[in-house]
């Protein structure tokens, strides 16, 4: 996550307030920015990947690479290669 610098200020100490960051030193406003976070979920991937190697045979070579990149160990994606 990134850290928050208020560019009034430069104190890195907010307090929220009514859904708003508010700096604690100069009470500076900022509105939280709405964009939602990227989460990686890497067994959720490989399940999804694994299935694309069943639906697509033709394709399941390179699926099966990209679940290599992500978990070497992985034996069920092996047996596509």
């Amino acid at each position: 996550m990134e850290a928050i610098i208020c560019q009034r200020c430069g104190s890195s100490d907010f307090i929220k307030e009514k859904g708003i960051l508010v700096c604690k030193y100069c009470r500076t406003e900022y509105v939280k920015d709405d964009k939602p976070e990227t989460v990686i979920e890497i067994n959720e991937d490989v399940k999804r990947l694994l299935e694309k190697c069943k639906k697509e045979p033709q394709k399941a070579r390179k699926y099966a690479n990209l679940i290599l990149d992500i978990d070497p160990m992985n034996e069920e994606a092996k047996k596509y290669l």
